[in-house]
């Protein structure tokens, strides 16, 4: 992937991180050195050849917790649909979907994800709901993940499988991820456990995981717009708290990494900021890295994925296509 421009600022942030990563990955070892790898649940059994060669037999939808899913209602569209694919939904969104009737009663082939390290991940899992639906749900989770979520996921009974989330070349000397992968060899998993490509956030790591482990086509996705509506003020975006102290309360420092792009597809204006853009240039370079097979349906309604392999289409549209 060609370096982007908005590198050296998340870059600066994942170097800060590390510790956290490393502190939760070191208490999380119990776990994962019995526990089972995300390769469980791959349905690829023969390596690259058997990638190249798929034949999709399963769509998916990814659920990420952009305000375009309140905007377009569209937790209530997938859960009056009869859609049969896979639902996969970052752990932001697994109460919401549970909650308006998007089960693993209903939509069988049911998985949530968790990278994120902090502590705010142990919320997305405390809820009686869960443990009403807990044996449907498979959860796949970064040996990063704070250890309290993890406790939290046991208690509710979830199946947990493991992955290593990429922080480094691992092919380096050095390399974090070839250190981590060497320590998670175990009777149970003597190859370790598989890193895998995140995209930098649980939404776009949902669209990776549907192809290169569910072996999904098309994938779907809502509420992952990487960006906020074009009106929307500053103070109220995902980010503009982490700007704000990057540059020490100085506001108008901190609104000049904002601008307004215009997702050419829909016509709509997006407000976006360089860690939006990062993850956005980063989805767009997978998507041009992805087996021929695999198709990206960006049903957000909205928001600032377009280009190159994405398909903007809606929601309802997307859910009449038969067999999908």
């Amino acid at each position: 992937m060609k370096q982007s421009k908005n590198f050296d600022l998340i870059q600066e942030n994942t170097s800060n991180m590390i510790d956290l990563w490393m502190y939760n990955f070191a208490r999380n070892i119990p776990d994962f050195l019995n526990g089972n790898s995300v390769k469980k649940l791959s349905v690829f059994k023969n390596g690259k050849e058997s990638i190249k060669n798929h034949r999709p037999s399963s769509s998916a939808v990814v659920v990420g917790a952009g305000p375009s899913v309140k905007k377009n209602n569209h937790l209530e569209i997938l859960s009056n649909s009869n859609y049969k694919g896979a639902v996969v939904c970052t752990d932001r969104m697994l109460i919401p979907c549970l909650k308006n009737g998007i089960t693993p009663e209903k939509f069988s082939k049911f998985y949530v994800l968790t990278i994120e390290p902090k502590d705010v991940t142990m919320k997305y899992y405390d809820d009686k709901i869960i443990q009403k639906y807990s044996k449907g749900i498979s959860v796949a989770l970064s040996t990063c993940t704070r250890h309290e979520t993890v406790e939290v996921c046991k208690k509710n009974g979830l199946k947990i499988f493991w992955f290593h989330p990429l922080i480094d070349d691992f092919r380096k000397l050095g390399s974090i991820n070839k250190t981590m992968n060497m320590m998670s060899k175990s009777e149970k998993n003597p190859r370790g456990l598989s890193g895998m490509q995140t995209g930098g956030n649980v939404g776009s790591f949902g669209w990776v995981f549907s192809w290169a482990i569910l072996g999904c086509s098309p994938i779907s996705l809502i509420g992952l717009d990487l960006g906020h509506p074009a009106d929307t003020p500053l103070e109220n975006t995902r980010h503009y708290p982490e700007y704000l102290r990057i540059f020490k309360n100085n506001k108008s420092q901190a609104s000049k990494y904002f601008k307004k792009i215009t997702n050419t597809d829909l016509k709509v204006k997006v407000l976006s900021d360089p860690i939006f853009d990062f993850y956005r240039e980063a989805f767009l370079d997978l998507v041009t890295r992805t087996p021929k097979w695999t198709r990206t349906i960006n049903a957000t309604e909205g928001g600032s994925l377009f280009g190159k392999g994405i398909k903007n289409m809606k929601l309802e549209d997307v859910l009449r296509i038969r067999n999908i």
